[in-house]
This record gives structure tokens, sequence and C-alpha cells, in this order.
């Protein structure tokens, strides 16, 4: 698992004992820097069978809405070092904050889905129920950024119904 603050603050490997996590999370740590920090995680992490990869919150906080490029490259080169893992690109949460501009995470995760499209990736939109309504259950801590033990939960449930479909289907 690769990412910003939604890997590092979450312990994926009780929430997934099914599989051995090794979690690639930094906190607050914007698009750009994950892709310098790339060399050391390839040169560190064991041959994965699955990269979920979710970052730019901290971009968007921000105000940075330029980086869905930075991403493709990413994938791109996850995709050219390790060409048998399955990566899914995970949709960002619609935050509620009040500096965010309207539709922006909307859009954004249009960009990450076309990456997936594009690039023969997998897209996790499992953040849909907030793009489409902004007052749905409550998944955010009261700073409207950082996610709820619950919604992890969620996450981590959605994201093993995922990786379940993708293997059966293959």
């Amino acid at each position: 698992m690769i990412g910003d603050d939604y890997i590092s603050d979450f312990n994926w490997q009780k929430r997934i004992p099914l599989f051995e996590v090794h979690s690639y999370g930094a906190p607050q740590e914007r698009v750009e820097k994950l892709l310098q920090r790339l060399n050391q995680i390839e040169k560190t992490a064991p041959v994965p069978d699955i990269i979920l990869l979710i970052t730019g919150i901290q971009n968007v906080i921000a105000k940075d809405y330029t980086f869905v490029d930075q991403i493709r490259r990413i994938v791109i080169r996850l995709s050219n070092q390790y060409p048998s893992a399955e990566i899914i690109i995970n949709s960002l949460p619609n935050i509620r904050t009040h500096f965010l501009v309207e539709d922006a995470i909307t859009h954004l995760n249009l960009g990450l889905k076309d990456i997936a499209q594009n690039t023969g990736c997998c897209f996790l939109d499992n953040f849909i129920a907030t793009d489409k309504n902004r007052n749905s259950c409550d998944i955010f801590l009261k700073d409207g950024i950082h996610l709820t033990e619950q919604a992890y939960d969620t996450w981590a449930k959605s994201f093993l119904e995922y990786v379940a479909f993708l293997f059966e289907d293959a």
C-alpha cells in the first residue's frame, strides 16, 4: 500500500490479516514527494501481488489540483517495476472543508479513473457516496479530512471485496 495519510494513519495489516501488508504511507506527503520517494520504496519493498495507491489529498489541501499527471507517472513506473502486480488506484474521499473548490474531488477522481483505464490498472471508487451526497454518513473526523475508524473498516472491507472480485475474474 502506497500513499499519504490515508495509508500511514491506519493499521492495514490488522484489518487485512489474510495478506502480508507492507505499508508505505507518509503523513502529509504530496504527490510530488511520493514520486521522489519511489526509489526508496522500490529498493526496500518485496515484489507485490497487489499495490493499492491513494495519494493527492495533501495537494488538495494546499489548493493544488494539478497533480493527476504525476499520479499517472507513478502508476506507469510501478507498472514497469512490478509488471505482474495488480495496481489499484483508490479514489479520493470528498473531504469536507470550506476551501475545497466545488466538485474538485469529483473531477480529480474522474482523472484518476481515466489513468486506470489508460494504463490497464484498476480503479476502486469506494468513496462514491461522499461524492454524491456530502451529507451522507459521516466518515470524517472533526477536521473534515481524516477518516474515522469506521470509515477505515468499511474501506478495508471494500478493498477485500474488490480484490476477491479481481481474482475471481482471473
